[in-house]
């Protein structure tokens, strides 16, 4: 899993664990029988990550070592790198934070087994959304024992899982440098875009609106996701007039992104257009609009319009 994922190592390592352990729902809606809820030990257990969860997210370290066994172990099957002991296990996660001061992570429990009334064995698959809005995966086996009340971590065993590109979070990774906000200022008109990511970085969200001195003439929501069975990003857009409208995101060239729009428009009638976005560099891009038409009647094009990175 990628719980660990700190300092030098930190792409090495994964990121250690923190834990949301959510049952697969898909397994849920296929099974023939209804599912049994869980077992006492298995519902302790989820506890006990979810503290774990929490812990990291809120980048306590000192909190995600209490939660590990004095002599814990955490190994790195893929690299074979090993961390011993509650306060190494602290250094580590002290320097991840500091790396990564945005990191959150999301643990799948798959499975549990009980060996012993105290001895527990899970297997769990994770994600993690690194600082620079990078993803990566793992999967883990962990042992844990039952100290009082308490489940605490005493051996984990951690291997990286490749991402594959037809993945949502794959296929979009191409337009994270998109998120922030973006803004330019045109004849009077202020036109500002912020995009963020949402779903775990299975979709982004692209907001916009356009003010003049008279107000906001106009604003809208486009949601950008991974359509798995055409193998294409997909769009839908939103307008604050009540129009809506469906497209596709492609790369026609290095840097620069080609965005078909169908629109249908609040009185019923069929638009279209093609957006083209241009990453000039880290902070700037260009946004052309051509080929509009208004049920087969051609408009003039627009643009390209500057737009200038304001923040993240």
């Amino acid at each position: 899993m990628n719980l660990f994922s700190w300092g030098p190592t930190a792409r090495c390592y994964g990121a250690l664990l923190a834990c949301c352990c959510a049952m697969s729902l898909a397994n849920a809606v296929l099974a023939e029988e209804p599912a049994s809820p869980p077992s006492e030990l298995e519902t302790n257990l989820k506890a006990s990550l979810d503290q774990l969860q929490a812990a990291f997210n809120s980048h306590d370290a000192q909190a995600v070592a209490s939660l590990w066994e004095q002599e814990g172990i955490h190994r790195q099957a893929t690299t074979g790198d090993q961390i011993k002991g509650r306060d190494a296990i602290l250094k580590a996660y002290t320097e991840l934070f500091q790396s990564e001061p945005n990191a959150r992570l999301i643990i799948t429990l798959n499975a549990v087994r009980e060996v012993s009334p105290t001895v527990a064995d899970v297997k769990c698959s994770t994600q993690l959304m690194h600082s620079d809005r990078s993803i990566s995966y793992s999967r883990f086996s962990a042992v844990l024992v039952k100290q009082g009340d308490k489940w605490l971590l005493d051996h984990v065993e951690e291997f990286d899982v490749a991402l594959p590109v037809e993945t949502s979070a794959g296929a979009l990774s191409k337009l994270g440098w998109l998120v922030g906000v973006w803004s330019d200022t045109v004849k009077d008109a202020h036109v500002s875009s912020k995009v963020r990511w949402v779903g775990g970085g299975n979709f982004l969200i692209r907001e916009y609106h356009m003010v003049t001195p008279q107000g906001i003439a106009g604003a809208g929501t486009q949601v950008i996701g991974w359509d798995g069975e055409h193998n294409v990003i997909r769009c839908w857009q939103f307008d604050g007039d009540g129009s809506f409208g469906e497209g596709t995101w492609q790369e026609t060239s290095k840097n620069i992104w080609h965005c078909p729009m169908v629109v249908k428009l609040t009185d019923g009638r069929r638009a279209s257009f093609t957006q083209i976005i241009e990453r000039v560099s880290d902070k700037e891009l260009k946004l052309t609009i051509v080929n509009m038409e208004v049920d087969g009647l051609s408009l003039p094009n627009v643009g390209p319009d500057r737009l200038v990175r304001q923040g993240n």
